[in-house]
Parts: C-alpha cells; sequence; structure tokens
C-alpha cells in the first residue's frame, strides 16, 4: 500500500484521512492540532507540525489547504520542495495561477503534479463521497486511482493542469448564487405571509429545486450555522470567480452583486460559520 502525506486536516482533509485510513493506507499527516485527529493515530497513522517532515517518503502528497498564502508558507518551501518525490495532487481550492506556479516548480524537480480540487460537504469527505475534479492526465488519474477509489464517489476530468480549479471556482459562484435566490425566496414568502416551511415544499416540488436547497434548507430554517463549507472559503473563491470574470471579459451581474452579501457576511462575525450564514440577518419565519 503506498505511504500517503496528507498536507492540511480540516474538515475535508480529516474526512480524507479518515477513509485512506480504512482503505489500508500508511499515513503521514500535517495538522496544526493534534488533538483534531487524535483518533485517527495509531500504528499507521502519523502526525506531523510541519508540511515537509509529513512529506518525507510518500509516494503520494495531497495538498488539502484553502489559501495561497497557506500554501507559500508550508509547501512553496525550500524545504517542501527537497523533501517532496513522487506524486502531488493539489485537492484544495486556489487560485489558478498559483496552480500554475506550483506545477512550474514541481515538475522542475521530477515530480508530478496536478490540481484536483473537490466538491461535497462535511459528511460526503466523511463517507468517502467527495467528488474530485481533475485538472491532469488520464494518466494521472489512473495511477492514483487507488486514492479516489477510497475517498470519493467519482470524478470528472476537465483538461490540463489549472483547469480543475477553473471549474471548481465557477461550480462555487453558482453554488452561492443558487443559495442566495433560495433564501431570498424564503425571505420573501415571509414578507407576505407565506409560511417559509411551505415556500419549501413549493421549491422541492417544482422545478427550482435543487440539491444545495435540499441539503441547506434545514440548516438554514434552524438556524444552525454549523461549518460544512466557510462563508470565509466561499467569498475566497468568490473572488477568485471576479478575478477570471474581469480577465476574460465575462459579464457576471448576479454574481458581481453577490460579493457584497459576502462581504457583509464576513463583516459581521459569520466568517468562519458555514456559508448558509448569509441568511443570519435576513428574516425568515
Amino acid at each position: 500500500m503506498p505511504t500517503i502525506a496528507i498536507i492540511g486536516a480540516g474538515i475535508m482533509g480529516r474526512g480524507i484521512a479518515l477513509n485512506l485510513k480504512k482503505a489500508g493506507h500508511n499515513l503521514r499527516i500535517q495538522a496544526r492540532s493534534r488533538a483534531k485527529i487524535e483518533d485517527l493515530l495509531g500504528a499507521n497513522v502519523s502526525h506531523f507540525e510541519n508540511a515537509a517532515d509529513a512529506a518525507e517518503g510518500a509516494e503520494l502528497t495531497l495538498v488539502c489547504l484553502t489559501d495561497d498564502e497557506v500554501i507559500r508558507q508550508n509547501i512553496l518551501t525550500d524545504k517542501f520542495l527537497a523533501t517532496i518525490k513522487g506524486i502531488v495532487i493539489d485537492v484544495g481550492t486556489t487560485s489558478p495561477g498559483l496552480t500554475i506556479e506550483m506545477y512550474q516548480k514541481f515538475t522542475g524537480r521530477g515530480v508530478r503534479f496536478f490540481d484536483s480540487p473537490m466538491t461535497g460537504s462535511k459528511t460526503a469527505a466523511n463517507e468517502g463521497q467527495i467528488f474530485f475534479i481533475v485538472g491532469g492526465t488520464e494518466k494521472d488519474i489512473a495511477d492514483t486511482k487507488y486514492f479516489y477509489d477510497a475517498c470519493s464517489r467519482g470524478y470528472v476530468r476537465c483538461g490540463n493542469v489549472g483547469d480543475g480549479q477553473r471549474a471548481k471556482i465557477v461550480l462555487n459562484m453558482v453554488q452561492a448564487g443558487t443559495l442566495q435566490m433560495f433564501i431570498e425566496g424564503l425571505s420573501l414568502a415571509s414578507k407576505i405571509g407565506i409560511k417559509a416551511s411551505a415556500m419549501k415544499s413549493i421549491i422541492e416540488n417544482s422545478a427550482a429545486r435543487s440539491g444545495l436547497s435540499d441539503f441547506k434548507a434545514p440548516f438554514i430554517l434552524s438556524r444552525n450555522f454549523e461549518t460544512h463549507f466557510s462563508v470565509r472559503n466561499m467569498n475566497k473563491d468568490l473572488n477568485h470567480a471576479m478575478h477570471l470574470a474581469l480577465g476574460c471579459n465575462a459579464e457576471l451581474p448576479l454574481s458581481f452583486s453577490l460579493k457584497g452579501v459576502f462581504d457583509r457576511a464576513m463583516n459581521s462575525g459569520h466568517a468562519d460559520s458555514d456559508f448558509c450564514a448569509i441568511a443570519a440577518n435576513v428574516e425568515i419565519r
């Protein structure tokens, strides 16, 4: 069984580690908080505070970090680049520019690299039901199929390195917009005297239904903003989407307006809440 390093064991990284452990892999996990993965540790699972130490001797290294600057501080360092071998997959959502920079740094040292950001909730990660979006070759996928088999319900190849990140950014923009429209619908229904629960049932039985509204509606109605994917991360990905749009002159009037919604949520103390917390200050009853 290949030895796998996991750099970053947050909500999604922990779920990945859980399923790779179940599959019998030897794991080397870098996590800021050992306590959060204490229950996973054992004979074949080790914790490291430093990313380079975790990656030492691994045939596959999974980078599960969400912020460009954090990647620069932990991955694009002389120590890490001197240590890394085998194959590196970036499974977080980072800027396409950084993805290309990582590709150039790793391939320049003879290390294979491709991007494979993921979509799915904390529940999906824990149950091995993540869906991956791949920017790489068919051979890249074939040579790491054991990883996808253990942690996912499937994947789609979008093209070359960087294309996975671009597609994921578009996906998150669509999800953010879908949720905002659902929240606005519940809010308007409440204002005109229609119960939110009734409006939810109407939407569920119409073409307006979506997997996102099905998943998030119970949390919104109960005002439970437990984090599955944070406002902070969605806001970051919207920033990436706006940057892509400006670079190709794409007209995205709704999405540019949506940025203000997420900026307000960030500034009102909900940065680390689930992104359905954009409903926190909206009257829904």
